[in-house]
């Protein structure tokens, strides 16, 4: 690979942790991202600047104020703005070159669009059915897929075929039922099943401290409580993980295990699992 074109510049720094022909891979690579929020967001600008080719961005929402704590393109000046074209804007930016394909619904046919040619999935939306969708077309399609959610504790998820699924993960009253038979749910049984889901990580050793009364009872209303740099730490372990599947490179957090770190402790909590 010369050494004389933009992106070549841009990457410099890349190579010697990471080889020539690596970097001739992640150029080569498309990487889908399910939410361009807190986690989505920032997994997209790292891969875009790491050198990653192609970019699938999926978002419905435009950005609100409350989304500035944490939301790496949330700015005053965006409020209002739809997430993906902001997004596309600012990745553009960092690489002219870098081929993005962006979606502001979530159907059947945009997750299948989404994931046609992608190398890996990224999933961070905070929606039940449209995730389960995902998890699912992914395992379908042989494509790796790397979870995180916004806890206080740093944790993420790698699901492939081998794996165990994303439902049996969170143990949701899902497996048995077709995608049809799931979007025909009503409101109330699906904002069960979006408990259920936040609720997996409640009763991980340490996480008492963070998950108090208060707290337990945003998350039944569906209100994550978030902190902007604890986000960025679980959206950074992500897209390093993307790399790496995409090197076949080191060790990858498959679930039931997984990876999980207690940044106030400084410690890996001894349990993982109930």
């Amino acid at each position: 690979m010369a050494e004389n074109t933009f992106y070549d510049k841009m990457v410099e720094r890349n190579i010697g942790l990471v080889s020539r022909e690596q970097q001739k891979k992640l150029k080569e690579s498309c990487v889908a991202i399910f939410g361009l929020g807190g986690l989505g967001g920032v997994a997209a600008e790292l891969l875009a600047r790491s050198g990653i080719g192609a970019l699938k961005i999926s978002d419905i929402d435009v950005f609100e104020a409350s989304n500035i704590n944490r939301q790496i393109f949330a700015y005053v000046s965006t409020l209002g703005q739809s997430k993906v074209d902001v997004t596309e804007r600012f990745l553009k930016d960092i690489n002219p070159e870098l081929k993005i394909r962006k979606f502001s619904v979530s159907t059947e046919e945009s997750i299948d669009q989404m994931l046609n040619g992608a190398n890996v999935a990224i999933l961070c939306i905070d929606k039940a059915l449209p995730s389960i969708h995902v998890a699912r077309t992914c395992r379908e399609k042989d494509i790796p897929m790397v979870e995180t959610i916004a806890i206080p504790f740093v944790n993420l998820r790698v699901y492939t075929k081998e794996t165990i699924t994303y439902e049996k993960f969170h143990e949701l009253p899902t497996t048995e039922k077709s995608m049809e038979e799931l979007y025909a749910l009503d409101e109330e049984s699906v904002a069960k099943i979006r408990t259920q889901w936040l609720m997996t990580f409640s009763n991980i050793e340490g996480m008492e401290r963070f998950f108090n009364e208060e707290t337990l009872k945003r998350l039944k209303m569906g209100r994550f409580t978030t902190l902007g740099p604890l986000v960025w730490m679980n959206a950074c372990l992500t897209a390093m993980e993307a790399i790496k599947i995409i090197l076949n490179w080191g060790a990858l957090s498959y679930p039931p295990d997984y990876a999980l770190y207690d940044p106030f402790e400084y410690k890996i909590p001894g349990k993982t699992r109930r």
